[in-house]
């Protein structure tokens, strides 16, 4: 399946969507999360470390916009954190 055909890639325009909106709160955000369904967390945290993974990776395409993000999603996976991490789908 073409990625920009999923529903991954749809969602994520949304979640673009929002975060272009200058009021967007990630405090706020975090908070709500907090009223998803526990496996429903679970499967957040899976893909907040498949961002992490990615956007850490030496092949990802940085500039001065993005550069900040870069280097923390670096540290996070050169610090181990994220070695043998499990996170299943209950």
């Amino acid at each position: 399946m073409e990625l920009q055909n999923s529903r991954e890639y749809k969602a994520a325009q949304e979640l673009e969507r929002a975060l272009n909106d200058m009021s967007w709160n990630p405090k706020r955000f975090a908070e709500s999360v907090s009223h998803y369904h526990r496996t429903l967390q679970q499967e957040l945290m899976k893909t907040i470390v498949a961002i992490i993974k990615m956007v850490g990776d030496d092949n990802y395409g940085i500039d001065l916009r993005n550069q900040a993000s870069h280097k923390l999603c670096k540290r996070i996976i050169d610090s181990g954190a994220l070695d043998d991490t499990y996170l299943p789908f209950i």
